[in-house]
């Protein structure tokens, strides 16, 4: 009659469970992480969108009611500088916007008479 040895495959299966299960629980982890970090950079391409549109507003607002000068505003999480130039038909603004998140520029174009935005582009550097 031959004996089985049962604690050595019981072992193996227990081992191998054992790395099943660390490797799934490690692969879910980093799927989390990579999503956090995908949805936080979502986040702040929003933030830049609505603080864009918002300051075009701001910009033709300002445009029908009074007169547009260049202006720089500073907050505890923001810089904002604005450099405006009347060229006879449409007002050319420079906007850069700097923050611990994000620092960039870009450059407006609004007809003076129908206050139409005929050019938006980012700048580099």
């Amino acid at each position: 009659m031959k004996l089985l040895n049962n604690k050595g495959s019981v072992l193996q299966v227990v081992l191998v469970t054992f790395m099943v299960m660390t490797f799934s629980l490690t692969v879910g982890l980093f799927m989390i992480n990579q999503n956090t970090n995908h949805y936080q950079q979502i986040d702040l391409l929003m933030k830049q969108k609505n603080l864009e549109i918002l300051l075009t507003k701001y910009y033709v607002e300002s445009m029908q009611n009074d007169i547009l000068l260049s202006d720089n505003f500073m907050d505890d999480h923001y810089s904002l500088s604005s450099m405006i130039d009347d060229l006879g038909t449409y007002y050319e603004i420079t906007t850069t916007l700097t923050s611990e998140d994000m620092n960039y520029s870009f450059l407006l174009q609004i007809q003076t008479e129908t206050f139409e935005v005929t050019k938006f582009e980012y700048l580099e550097g």
